[in-house]
């Protein structure tokens, strides 16, 4: 069985590369019209968010509160250090999240609100290219706010080692690695998010995507409780929680926020583990979403 286990994984790998090879001839050509394409929408929807204010004003609140826990020098540095990984990396993720909803709820609902859809179809852009690109752009502006909010962090991190470093019992020597480490996977726990805000905003409302985006936050972020409520409960109500807690993605399992602060040894293996859940997870909700705006009547 273990050698079966093992041997599964590989054997998929080799029947999705050969059908990849042996149908090249069909999805080259139209990989080179989209990507260039996909290229143009994304270059867009960075061109609107940033005359957004709402991003400037997010990334200055974040520095405040990054910056806040220097001011506590009656802690010991030890405390300080975990104080800032721990909150400084929970504010990253909470902010990083409500950018995420605020943005990607409103990229296509927004644009088919406006009637700019029609503007934007009328040319050689087919509809998956134009999901495709809304997404693209949303992760740019994730990922350009993200690794701001990391630099701050950083920052942070390093004038206080300065400050401390002269004190007999510092032991404020953060190691930056785990700390980048967990940052970049609330990274992948956005973009896992976003591409899910997608699909909603294809077929709701932007009001009942932001409410959904809210309830699916927190559901991915306790899927260990929701696990133990369905053990426990029974009937439709069983049913629906296990749905939910195999539907919804387990945003928990990019969260290592508890192994930076608390200076313990990384489990690199869970992480990456994670992230090819969530490329797999977001590959499959992206295509469902192409497809859903693809039967839309814009």
């Amino acid at each position: 069985m273990p050698v079966l286990s093992r041997l599964i994984p590989v054997l998929g790998v080799i029947v999705v590369a050969t059908v990849v090879v042996l149908t090249r001839g069909a999805w080259l050509p139209a990989i080179g019209h989209a990507l260039p394409a996909i290229w143009r929408i994304a270059k867009v929807t960075v061109a609107e968010a940033r005359r957004r204010r709402v991003v400037q004003a997010v990334i200055i609140l974040v520095a405040v509160i990054l910056f806040s826990p220097t001011f506590f020098s009656y802690r010991s540095p030890y405390e300080q250090a975990r104080t800032l990984i721990s909150g400084g990396l929970a504010a990253i993720m909470v902010f990083g999240i409500l950018l995420a909803i605020f943005v990607a709820a409103f990229l296509i609902p927004h644009e088919i609100e406006t009637r700019t859809v029609y503007a934007v179809l009328a040319k050689p852009v087919r509809r998956f290219e134009f999901v495709l690109g809304k997404y693209l752009g949303a992760l740019i502006i994730l990922g350009v706010i993200v690794a701001v909010m990391t630099g701050v962090l950083v920052l942070v991190l390093v004038l206080q080692d300065k400050i401390v470093h002269d004190l007999p019992d510092s032991a404020f020597n953060p190691n930056l690695g785990p700390v980048l480490f967990a940052a970049a996977m609330n990274y992948c726990a956005l973009a896992v998010l976003t591409g899910l805000i997608i699909l909603i905003s294809t077929v709701a409302s932007t009001t009942m995507t932001v409410v959904s985006a809210f309830i699916i936050w927190a559901i991915g972020s306790g899927q260990t409780f929701f696990h133990d409520l369905a053990e426990r409960a029974s009937g439709a109500s069983r049913v629906l929680l296990l749905v939910l807690y195999t539907i919804v993605p387990k945003l928990e399992n990019f969260d290592f926020r508890n192994e930076a602060s608390n200076f313990m040894s990384m489990s690199y293996v869970s992480g990456w583990h994670a992230v090819l859940q969530g490329i797999g997870y977001t590959f499959v909700v992206l295509l469902v979403a192409a497809l859903f705006f693809n039967d839309r009547q814009v």
